[in-house]
């Protein structure tokens, strides 16, 4: 009876020994699998890091086949207390995605989402931008702690129509507005001081939202209520185009100006 129950003993011990093993083994895989997948997650990042930055790397590279442009972004100084512009430049790179960089400052979601319509609303033109994706480079004032507001929607997505390799900004021309899904032009604020900044800047024509008329000798004022309206006057159908027929990227006829009083 000794001899059976020695054997019983060891053979539940045994049993409890395998089932440890078997529970020991589990969790280490489990470790392993866990591991992996954070690898793995690591490695996606990673490569997501690589394509965005090989999207900056490649605009840099675009002005040879004409699909970036320079803009003025006219905007309110509160330290100064004046309106200044800020250079900006704009390129079609052949990626998916937007990419905003403002020079190491801070800047609101506001910002990211008048890039967005901007480009929205100049890819739904009839001079949409040459690729799929974009890069907007904005030189603020090294002052500045943070970029606000949806004022250079316009400006932005003049300059994202401009890409199209059948129009090319008109020089003589700036502006100021935001704008709202459907292409429509939102009122802004600080225009008179936006407008005596462009007027300094030796721009003949500055074009302001409908409503927003404001008189300053100097410079024509020009309000307009859509984008196609301001695109009339913001873009120039590039001489090698002229004439084609087939090219959907097309400027129509000006329309009457209207300068407010």
């Amino acid at each position: 009876m000794g001899i059976y129950r020695e054997m019983e003993a060891r053979t539940r011990a045994l049993i409890v020994l395998l089932v440890a093993l078997v529970l020991i083994d589990l969790s280490w895989t489990a470790a392993v699998d866990h591991r992996s997948a954070s690898i793995e997650r690591r490695i996606e990042g990673v490569e997501q890091d690589q394509q965005e930055i090989a999207v900056f790397a490649g605009a840099s590279g675009t002005t040879a086949s004409g699909t970036q442009e320079h803009v003025s972004l006219y905007a309110y100084d509160k330290g100064r207390g004046e309106a200044i512009a800020v250079p900006a430049r704009v390129a079609s790179v052949p990626t998916d995605g937007l990419y905003l960089n403002v020079d190491g400052v801070s800047h609101t979601a506001a910002v990211q989402q008048s890039m967005r319509t901007a480009w929205e609303t100049a890819e739904a033109s009839k001079h949409p931008p040459r690729y799929r994706g974009a890069v907007v480079d904005v030189s603020p004032p090294k002052s500045w702690e943070i970029v606000g507001g949806g004022s250079a929607a316009l400006s932005l997505a003049l300059g994202f129509a401009a890409t199209n390799e059948c129009v090319e900004l008109n020089e003589s021309v700036a502006v100021t507005g935001g704008l709202s899904s459907d292409g429509t032009v939102v009122q802004v604020d600080r225009v008179l001081e936006k407008a005596k900044n462009a007027r300094q800047r030796n721009v003949t024509t500055f074009l302001v939202p409908a409503g927003q008329g404001v008189a300053v000798d100097g410079i024509e004022i020009v309000g307009v209520s859509t984008f196609r309206e301001a695109a009339t006057y913001g873009l120039n159908q590039h001489p090698s185009c002229i004439g084609n027929t087939t090219e959907q990227s097309t400027i129509e006829a000006p329309i009457e100006r209207r300068v407010p009083t």
